[in-house]
């Protein structure tokens, strides 16, 4: 392995650290919005594009993109599941309907507008059955041992996408990058730690986030070929920042209503 290939490794897991902390900071609903956001595929996403060309990458964002709706399946799956069931009962309900959910995307004929059509439709059908918070929870300490787990699992994905990606083709490398890696830790122990409430403030957090994931592959399928790799990844960031801006905004507004 290589200085360079380690380097981009390190990042990953980097940027998952730096999210917790913040999240430590400020509560359950922006730990949800920096476990949605592509702080672990959007860094690898670049790297397929500088190392594979920006067609292969371009193609796995497509699929990426598509394969939210299995995110937001995992999730509202979890959410129901984790409270009747408890968390592991709830994580493996979860990963089965994102597992059915990515098998059934994969194999669509999947061009732009079918891929944001399915991304928008789960996050939208997801916030509109996902509790609401109802009162005040306190905020999350993130033990040791949930921390050394989101950042072991940034790592391994990163592992396995970037030295497998030639490989696995970008059909394959696209459904990896939209799993549920925080998704499928921080829930669990939310649940347990925190309690209901907690969740369902996590996992609308989780939606919001979402909504910037999707915004920034939608940009990245569509702009990385023709605009090339520096101005897809600038327009792609910032319309993942305005997209969470705006949900995270109506999300607040929604809850006073």
């Amino acid at each position: 392995m290589t200085v360079a290939t380690l380097a981009k490794l390190l990042l990953v897991p980097l940027a998952v650290w730096l999210a917790s902390l913040a999240a430590r900071k400020w509560g359950h609903s922006v730990s949800g919005y920096l476990g949605g956001f592509p702080l672990i595929g959007g860094p690898i996403t670049l790297f397929l594009a500088i190392d594979l060309g920006p067609a292969f990458a371009a193609g796995s964002a497509l699929v990426t993109l598509a394969v939210v709706a299995g995110q937001a399946a995992h999730l509202t799956t979890f959410s129901r599941a984790g409270r009747a069931w408890g968390p592991i009962p709830g994580l493996l309900s979860g990963w089965t309907a994102f597992v059915v959910a990515a098998a059934a995307i994969s194999m669509l004929p999947l061009g732009p507008g079918l891929a944001l059509l399915l991304a928008a439709g789960g996050l939208l059908l997801a916030a509109k059955v996902l509790p609401r918070p109802k009162g005040t929870v306190a905020l999350p300490s993130i033990p040791p041992v949930e921390l050394w787990l989101r950042l072991g699992a940034a790592l391994l994905l990163a592992a396995a996408i970037l030295l497998g990606a030639s490989t696995l083709g970008p059909v394959v490398s696209g459904i990896l990058l939209s799993m549920p890696v925080t998704g499928s830790i921080m829930p669990p122990f939310t649940l347990a730690l925190y309690g209901e409430d907690a969740l369902a403030r996590l996992l609308r957090g989780f939606v919001t986030g979402l909504t910037g994931f999707s915004a920034f592959f939608a940009v990245v399928a569509l702009a990385l070929v023709p605009l090339g790799i520096a101005a897809t990844f600038a327009l792609a960031t910032l319309a993942a920042l305005i997209a969470v801006t705006f949900a995270s905004r109506r999300d607040e507004a929604s809850r006073r209503d």
